[in-house]
């Protein structure tokens, strides 16, 4: 019988035994001992229950934590990123235990828009981790103090270095760390980096640009029997198991596969099998049409929501706003067909067909609205 029973069958056989020591009897070994010993077998199939199994939960044991996810949602929302703020409020921030596949065409702006990310994870206090396997540190490094002051570096001029220097002693001070690998190399090293980082450093998010350079033909290691669709799956259920095992939050830069230029990318596009885009909680694609660029949610495994959320670059920053910059031209004034003079058809007030002289007439809400669809 399992060990509650025989606990359970224990205690009366000790009870009665008189003033000396007590005789512990054996329990029944079946159902016809237990009958000769006298049990009430009645009682105790009605008290028997089911055991519990350590796999195998019911709504009861979570009942409160689905409440308290329900009441305060805002409690289990992402770091955000507020740079961003229309694209954090479709993602609902970057959770910890949690994988994020960023891809786009070459060129796109991939680092430059997860150099953003890490600035703004980094000055709300999270420890960031960089493995730039792509671009040197130094390179990384110089886009970043970029983006971090706002504006241009002092390229050149020698006179500005103290400038300098209290810039890059401000950004010293951030909570941000690179790996030295660069190139291709072991996954085993980069998870022993990784490792590391977290358990001294308390790192919560890590960046990784990108997959394909990461595990080239360097970092296959001698002899191995693995192709590159091989290696990539391991890889990434090894960062898959890493960021649930440590709490972290992983972005991971995947290169997509050669499509015609200027063709919109999907979830299909993303380059080697379909692990990748199993396993990630959620996808970003940095998409460009004509001048028009912006940043795609195409999974969300947090609560579903897809959208997309406008670029614009800031060449002087080196960083992406939402919105394009207050000094841009202003909207194009619809010419006059040259059949009609200026003065003709009604005043600015009145109704009909005509050219109205918007630049000396009242603009009324309505028409300002018009105008910003028309920029738009």
């Amino acid at each position: 019988p399992p060990e509650q029973a025989v606990v359970a069958l224990r205690a009366p056989a000790g009870r009665g035994g008189g003033g000396g020591r007590r005789r512990k009897k054996k329990p029944p070994k079946d159902a016809n001992d237990a009958l000769r010993m006298g049990l009430d077998l009645r009682a105790m199939i009605d008290d028997a229950a089911v055991l519990p199994h350590d796999g195998i939960l019911v709504f009861g044991d979570l009942r409160e934590q689905v409440r308290h996810e329900v009441f305060h949602p805002d409690k289990y929302a992402g770091v955000g990123v507020p740079s961003l703020p229309s694209f954090t409020n479709i993602i609902k921030g970057f959770r910890r235990g949690e994988v994020t596949v960023l891809t786009g065409p070459t060129g796109s702006g991939k680092t430059t828009f997860l150099g953003q990310l890490s600035l703004d994870f980094a000055e709300q206090g999270v420890n960031t981790l960089w493995g730039s396997f792509e671009i040197k540190n130094t390179r990384l490094l110089h886009k970043l103090l970029q983006q971090y002051s706002r504006g241009p570096l002092p390229i050149g001029k020698p006179e500005l270095t103290a400038d300098f220097d209290a810039l890059a002693d401000r950004f010293e001070a951030l909570p941000l760390y690179f790996m030295k690998f660069h190139g291709g190399t072991a996954i085993d090293d980069v998870l022993d980096a990784m490792d590391y980082a977290v358990y001294v450093h308390d790192v919560e998010h890590i960046i990784l640009d990108n997959l394909q350079f990461m595990i080239s033909r360097e970092g296959l290691g001698k002899g191995s029997t693995y192709d590159k669709f091989d290696i990539q799956d391991v890889a990434i259920e090894k960062f898959r198991k890493f960021a649930t095992e440590k709490n972290v939050h992983i972005n991971l830069v995947v290169h997509p596969r050669k499509e015609d230029e200027g063709m919109k990318l999907g979830i299909s596009s993303i380059y080697g099998s379909a692990k990748a885009t199993q396993e990630a909680d959620t996808i970003l694609i940095l998409q460009q049409e004509g001048m028009r660029k912006f940043v795609e949610v195409k999974k969300n495994r947090f609560d579903g929501s897809l959208g997309s959320c406008p670029l614009y670059f800031q060449q002087e920053s080196g960083r992406y706003a939402e919105h394009a910059l207050e000094e841009r031209a202003a909207p194009r004034i619809p010419k006059r067909p040259p059949s009609l003079p200026p003065s003709a058809g009604p005043s600015a007030g009145g109704r009909g067909g005509g050219i109205v002289d918007i630049m000396s007439s009242p603009v009324s809400p309505a028409t300002k609205s018009r105008w910003s669809e028309i920029e738009e």
